[in-house]
């Protein structure tokens, strides 16, 4: 699309990527970019975006499950947050995924952690993802439930090409029992706080040792 006379009108297009499928994420990268389509397998398509007037696809990587959002971590690297799922479609929990995209034409999963049987708010609101580059560090909230109660609060994973997918730490707010969602989280000099609607907590960023909490 090209603002035109205070009207965006559209310069390109391409179609026919995941016929009967439902886009799940997109996301733009200098001249490339990246769509996530799901029914049964999540293609990953990369776009060359050079021309605006014909943007074209490149590659394709078919995987079992989806990426939600999508986030670049250095190195020609994709984090994906989203779910696992069967090869029928039946989603069956969070997952995190490291995408190799050094070459758009054969776009590479090197490394997937599957969180559970639950979700991360993440797939649904960029704003509750943070990716700190100097620690390689991820924060995601993420929730789960069992027979007695849910489960809830902020995930830390270390991520890389060489790092994988490696769990740094959990940080709750709140008893086992009542744990509240932990909405968001920011670097602060060496303290990672996070938000909920119980209040602030704050910890160390290198093992996400605990250092406080105020209460709401």
């Amino acid at each position: 699309m090209r603002e035109t006379g205070g009207r965006l009108e559209q310069v390109g297009r391409v179609g026919g990527l995941g016929r009967g499928e439902r886009i799940y994420a997109a996301r733009f990268i200098g001249e490339v970019g990246y769509l996530v389509t799901f029914r049964q397998v999540d293609p990953l398509y990369t776009l060359d975006l050079r021309d605006p007037a014909r943007p074209r696809v490149v590659g394709e990587l078919k995987i079992t499950g989806y990426s939600a959002y999508l986030h670049p971590i250095g190195d020609d690297l994709l984090l994906g947050v989203g779910q696992e799922a069967t090869t029928e479609g039946r989603r069956l929990g969070a997952q995190v995924s490291v995408f190799d995209v050094s070459d758009p034409a054969r776009p590479a999963r090197l490394h997937q952690r599957v969180l559970g049987t639950g979700s991360s708010s993440a797939e649904v609101d960029p704003h509750a993802f943070l990716w700190w580059p100097k620690e390689k560090l991820a924060l995601l909230p993420y929730e789960e439930w069992d027979e007695r109660w849910t489960k809830r609060g902020m995930l830390g994973l270390r991520a890389g090409r060489s790092e994988g997918l490696t769990e740094v730490g959990r940080i709750t707010h709140g008893p086992a029992w009542d744990e509240a969602a932990v909405q968001r989280a920011v670097i602060v000099g060496d303290r990672v706080l996070t938000v909920s609607d119980f209040g602030v907590a704050a910890h160390r960023i290198g093992a996400l040792a605990p250092l406080g909490f105020l209460p709401f």
